[in-house]
């Protein structure tokens, strides 16, 4: 309850079998799943667990449809219920130690969409930028930095509170990292970007590879729109952790668990 009494009282049973409970000094009346995605959930408890199940694996909304059995709206809806409860993950991340560093580009759809043409060659505003870094540890950071080539703000505003002091930073000698290097006192280990050199392509393979797993993840989703580009991001950095855990705990349970114990919420907004 609101009120925080550790002491509340059996208070019957919803409709669908779950048990209600009531505050002694308040009066407050809840469940154990209020307060969190599940509340009010019109959708079976089985389809649910589906749904996060296929979702588990980076399906696509018509395969979340088709194995639990739900319509279109339902589908979409469920899934950015579960992206929201991530939305704020990756604040927390820190990356030490050896850490590499980069960046990657997504075509804007939303805006070639309003403007009804082609996308400009280059690093042009009709380009997302997204920020990678990944360390040794295997611990991932993905944000989006608005349009167009980087600017050393930005970069410092993407990685400054997530990477420690000291630590040694691998790039591709782009300016806009000098101001981060040099801000946190990092170690600055650079390669010049060049695809034909073997000692960079060595060198720059971990965040290289990284890239590469990303943008085969965004492809699978071809019609979303790019403003919800970092929740799809931030769902990917979370399954990157999880599944580089999952002999100690299994993927799906902890998933799971991690929803029942989310105080996030999601409404329909159409």
């Amino acid at each position: 309850p609101g009120c925080g009494s550790p002491h509340p009282r059996l208070d019957g049973r919803a409709p669908n079998g779950t048990k209600r409970y009531r505050c002694r000094e308040c009066g407050c009346r809840f469940s154990a799943l209020t307060g969190t995605i599940f509340a009010d959930a019109k959708l079976p408890l089985h389809k649910i667990m589906r749904i996060v199940e296929v979702m588990c694996h980076n399906a696509s909304l018509r395969l979340i449809e088709l194995v639990a059995e739900v319509s279109h709206g339902t589908a979409f809806l469920w899934r950015h219920k579960v992206f929201s409860t991530i939305d704020s993950w990756q604040d927390k991340v820190t990356l030490s130690g050896r850490v590499w560093i980069d960046e990657m580009y997504f075509n804007d759809t939303d805006l070639l969409h309003d403007l009804g043409r082609k996308p400009r060659r280059g690093l042009s505003k009709d380009l997302i930028c997204v920020v990678v870094a990944i360390d040794a540890f295997k611990n991932v950071l993905v944000v989006v930095s608005e349009n167009g080539k980087p600017s050393t703000k930005r970069i410092n505003a993407a990685l400054e509170t997530h990477i420690k002091p000291g630590s040694t930073i691998v790039h591709d000698c782009e300016k806009a990292h000098n101001s981060l290097v040099k801000k946190l006192k990092l170690v600055d280990e650079r390669y010049k970007a060049n695809t034909a050199d073997p000692v960079y392509l060595m060198q720059m393979a971990l965040v290289n590879n990284l890239c590469s797993w990303i943008r085969r993840y965004v492809g699978r989703f071809s019609c979303m729109r790019s403003a919800n580009l970092q929740s799809y991001l931030n769902w990917f950095v979370y399954l990157f952790r999880v599944h580089r855990d999952e002999e100690k705990w299994p993927v799906e349970e902890r998933v799971v668990r991690h929803l029942a114990l989310s105080n996030s919420t999601h409404l329909r907004k159409w």
